[in-house]
């Protein structure tokens, strides 16, 4: 049944929807969002389901109740991934957000107000509230986070026939016991969060510091030594330098790392180049 709250909602607007996520611990794999949109009813096909938080269901109830969802045509739903390398890059609440923009975007009509589990809210012109513990409260958003959980479920399920000796099946990649045994043994696949300290710490060095220099911010520079302090080689700034000057990835700004005394040092283009690049980006010597 819908909610004080919803109902409350319905008074004012014709159109609701909820938005949940699930994913945002995991080592490994996308942080998943859905959004459901309904009108000012639940559907009679899933009104005598147990529409209810994702975690206080069986997978067994879960699949059931997708495949419900998926046919019903009064309600509208999309799903959104944001992977891995996304994650990486810009963090996981700032992941989860786009995941919520990008669910939105999917939908034929945008509804008139929204609910979103948490506290963190959405910049968008759409009235919107957001509610802790809402996937246990809010009817759209329990519904948003069974969707969300079974399309992640899934995908994951496929992640464990491309890497089987992870056993992704049975972990869908938080950090369990039995994962980490595995990730310590086979190392970090290309699904794995490189910014989630169980993942980095086990890259290989060379990939530690790529990663760590791939998020120097534009404008700004840092020693080798910085970096070799940064991924905990302290003494290895010599084994940093090697390792840029050999790098051929562009999304890996080596220029950005100087000499401790402030000098350029070296660059696989040469000085007077990576001196140029810095200039435009508004770093002087």
């Amino acid at each position: 049944m819908f909610s004080n709250s919803e109902k409350q909602i319905f008074k004012k607007y014709r159109t609701i929807a909820g938005i949940d996520e699930v994913g945002r611990g995991p080592l490994a794999g996308p942080v998943t969002s859905a959004v459901v949109a309904v009108k000012n009813e639940i559907p009679k096909s899933l009104i005598k389901l147990k529409i209810k938080d994702s975690k206080k269901l069986s997978e067994k109830q879960r699949e059931e109740i997708f495949e419900i969802a998926k046919y019903e045509k009064d309600i509208e739903y999309a799903v959104s991934f944001v992977n891995p390398q996304v994650i990486d890059k810009i963090n996981i609440l700032e992941a989860t957000k786009l995941s919520w923009r990008r669910c939105l975007n999917k939908l034929s009509k945008k509804p008139e107000y929204i609910f979103i589990d948490g506290n963190q809210g959405l910049k968008t012109k759409i009235n919107q509230e957001t509610v802790i513990g809402g996937d246990s409260k809010i009817w759209s958003i329990s519904l948003a986070s069974i969707i969300a959980k079974v399309s992640r479920d899934r995908l994951m399920g496929k992640m464990n026939k491309k890497y089987p000796e992870y056993g992704f099946d049975l972990h869908k990649g938080y950090g369990t016991k039995l994962h980490l045994e595995k990730l310590n043994k086979f190392g970090p696949t290309q699904i794995h969060r490189k910014s989630f300290q169980p993942v980095f710490n086990n890259l290989s060095f060379t990939d530690k510091v790529y990663y760590f220099v791939s998020k120097i911010p534009k404008g700004q520079t840092m020693t080798y030594k910085q970096v070799a302090e940064n991924i905990g080689n302290p003494k290895s700034f010599r084994a940093v330098g090697n390792a840029l000057n050999k790098n051929r990835n562009k999304w890996v700004p080596c220029h950005r790392v100087i000499k401790s005394n402030g000098q350029i040092g070296g660059f696989a283009s040469g000085s007077k180049r990576k001196e140029e690049i810095l200039k435009r980006e508004g770093v002087t010597f």
